[in-house]
This record gives structure tokens, C-alpha cells and sequence, in this order.
């Protein structure tokens, strides 16, 4: 069983860093639930189902996030392949990336790049791996509004990217740019979306 789970994890595509995201992931969201259950009950606080699942899902994305563009590639996959079958030469954690200062479309228009398909996949999954940041932000953070939320999306994806340079990743203008527009879409989108429902239950009433 898991030597088929395993060969999912080592496709070499993007599915397959999703599927070592995984594990790590409904570990995190486990401990998470349990000690959030323990708290509430031993300080009596009071329980919304609908916050608390968000504040649930927002630990599990952030963590599945957090493995999939910070970390380095292959990590969780060498980690498991480490402790189950001693296989820890290819287990490094801090190494130097590259720096890439030019957006792809620039390069592109040089004729410098051509925007195949894994282009055009990298930077489609940098933009909708964003996406839930910018939905879960104003649930999880009072500071998140209209005009601070363009200074989130520009912080957290250059915090990121900087990570990203001490675990052997790259320091990418690109994704800066996708993630930028990921978090403000999904911002402005949950707004969106919190105005509607707004305007209709004043309707009803």
C-alpha cells in the first residue's frame, strides 16, 4: 500500500508534491483539533462550529503550504524514505537557490523563453495555491481589510520567497507576481461573496 502511495509521491509532477503534502498535513490538522478542543473546554470558551472549522482548515492549508513551496522539493518524500528505509543520502534541508529577477512574460517577449506547458502550469499553480490565503485571511486576522490586504500579498509571498533561498528554492519574480494576485483575488472574492449574503438576509428581512 504504501509503496503505491510512495511511486504517486515520486511522479515527479505536481500531483505528486500534493501527495507528500498529505500526510504531513492530516497529522498537523489532527493535533491541532485535539489540543483546540482541549483548550476550549478547560477555559469554557464557546464554541462556533462554522470559526472553528475555518481556523481548522485555514492550519491545514497553511501547513500543506508551507511543504509544498518552502520546503525543499522531495522533502517529505526523502524524509519518509529516511526513517522507513534508511535511504538518507539525498536528504539535505539548507542549500542556496537561485535568484530570478525577470518575469517569464519579459522573457517570453525576448524570445529568451518559451511558455510551455510547465511554465504555463507553474505559474497558474503559484497563482491558485495563493488563492485560499486571500479566502482565509480576514476569517483568521482583524488587521485584514480593503487597503491592508495589498501589504499582506505583497509581504508573504516575499517572506516566501526568501525562505525559499535558505532551503535550495529559487527567489522567483514570477511567483512573487502570482502570489501577489492569488491572495488579492481570494480576498476580494470572500468579500465579495460576504456582500452578497449580507445584502440578501437584509432582503428577507
Amino acid at each position: 500500500m504504501f509503496d503505491k502511495f510512495r511511486s504517486l509521491m515520486n511522479s515527479g509532477t505536481v500531483s505528486g508534491y500534493f501527495f507528500q503534502a498529505i500526510p504531513i498535513t492530516l497529522i498537523v490538522g489532527i493535533v491541532y483539533a485535539i489540543i483546540r478542543i482541549a483548550v476550549i473546554k478547560k477555559k469554557k470558551l464557546g464554541f462556533n462550529f462554522g470559526k472553528e472549522l475555518i481556523k481548522l482548515l485555514f492550519v491545514c492549508y497553511l501547513t500543506g503550504l508551507i511543504s509544498l513551496v518552502i520546503l525543499p522539493a522531495n522533502f517529505w518524500l526523502n524524509l519518509f524514505d529516511g526513517i522507513l528505509y534508511g535511504w538518507w543520502n539525498d536528504f539535505a534541508i539548507f542549500s542556496f537557490g537561485y535568484v530570478n529577477l525577470v518575469p517569464s512574460v519579459f522573457k517570453a517577449l525576448s524570445g529568451e523563453l518559451t511558455l510551455g506547458s510547465w511554465v504555463k502550469t507553474m505559474l497558474i499553480g503559484n497563482f491558485v495555491m495563493f488563492l485560499p490565503l486571500g479566502f482565509f485571511l480576514p476569517f483568521v486576522s482583524k488587521k485584514v481589510n480593503n487597503k491592508s490586504i495589498f501589504l499582506f500579498a505583497a509581504l508573504i509571498p516575499a517572506a516566501v520567497e526568501l525562505l525559499q533561498l535558505i532551503f535550495g528554492r529559487s527567489f522567483d519574480v514570477d511567483d512573487l507576481i502570482c502570489n501577489f494576485i492569488g491572495i488579492t483575488a481570494g480576498y476580494f472574492i470572500v468579500r465579495f461573496i460576504i456582500g452578497m449574503m449580507k445584502r440578501r438576509s437584509k432582503k428577507q428581512l
